[in-house]
């Protein structure tokens, strides 16, 4: 699932999801131009993320992006209130968005949708309990995974997704990025 060829069905569906109006990356490619010039493009866009994907090899300019600093709302000019985004190509950012889609489809094979759905009814429940009987006491923690996708153990989640037959291409794809 995750390796097989793209589709066109799946790159007319990636093209229509892209957002109007958003910076473009390195290229200077807007995703209007991809949505515009949708029939002329699609062909040779269909090969070359295929390519990508059986080859299992990112072109450099994919792996390229400028980084613009986002001041937080109602914060003050310390480097830290800045979050960094990057802004990446068009093309990439179809194939990413086709490859996360199969990959969502993939993960539903392992994760039902009642281990998404708990969560959050643990958390009505908790906050109507509460509403039901306010002469308890309660307290609420929440917590900021702050940088989480920094602290991913790599060895692990690779061995993982091999262990669950992500396939080799798309792990080395993965490697790469």
């Amino acid at each position: 699932m995750l390796e097989e060829r793209i589709t066109m069905m799946e790159l007319t569906e990636a093209i229509k999801k892209q957002k109007n109006g958003k910076a473009p990356g390195l290229d200077g490619i807007p995703a209007e131009m991809y949505k515009t010039l949708q029939d002329s493009l699609s062909n040779t866009l269909l090969e070359v993320v295929n390519e990508v994907l059986m080859e299992a090899k990112i072109p450099k300019s994919w792996m390229e992006a400028y980084i613009a600093l986002i001041l937080k709302e109602d914060t003050d000019l310390q480097i830290k209130n800045y979050r960094p985004i990057s802004l990446l190509n068009s093309d990439y950012k179809i194939f990413a968005s086709i490859m996360a889609e199969r990959l969502k489809r993939f993960l539903n094979q392992f994760i039902h949708i009642d281990q998404i759905k708990d969560n959050m009814r643990i958390n009505l429940n908790t906050l109507e309990y509460y509403e039901a009987h306010p002469e308890k006491q309660m307290a609420l923690i929440f917590l900021d995974a702050q940088k989480a996708f920094d602290n991913v153990n790599w060895k692990f989640m690779l061995a993982q997704m091999e262990e669950m037959d992500f396939g080799e291409r798309f792990i080395k794809m993965i490697k790469t990025l």
